[in-house]
């Protein structure tokens, strides 16, 4: 982080964020006009137009602005992800273990009356055990 806050942003750079986001908010503006929302339409229209005027103009002092959005972004995805998250467990996770449990599925297939894990072999002769150990990969 400490890293990010000491880098200088080039012209190059700077313009292409600035041109990335003018474009997302231009975007936005659009949908947002033909939905029939007129005032979020022109705010974000603004902005774009804002942000394509300075990287035009001033692409190298855009810093503060590329570092302010990168830490809204980390904010942003601090709540959104947890959020995600327990969406997705869930609504996966946990109704694929409610339904293995309601089909009485079992994965380790242990019944409750036996007393070990292992589950018996039938005895092999040694030729057959030395053959099975050959080319195992």
């Amino acid at each position: 982080m400490a890293e990010a806050a000491s880098h200088r942003l080039t012209a190059g750079e700077g313009r292409r964020f600035a041109l990335t986001l003018a474009a997302a908010f231009a975007l936005i503006g659009l949908i947002t006009g033909w939905r029939g929302r007129e005032t979020f339409s022109r705010a974000t229209l603004l902005i774009s137009s804002i942000l394509l005027i300075a990287a035009i103009t001033v692409p190298r002092r855009l810093g503060p602005v590329e570092r302010a959005w990168t830490r809204f972004g980390e904010a942003l995805s601090r709540i959104t992800s947890p959020i995600f998250l327990g969406v997705v467990y869930f609504a996966v996770f946990a109704s694929v273990g409610a339904l293995r449990k309601m089909l009485g599925r079992n994965s380790i297939a242990h019944r409750a009356v036996e007393n070990s894990y292992w589950k018996t072999r039938e005895p092999i002769d040694a030729d057959s055990r030395r053959l099975r150990m050959e080319r195992q990969f």
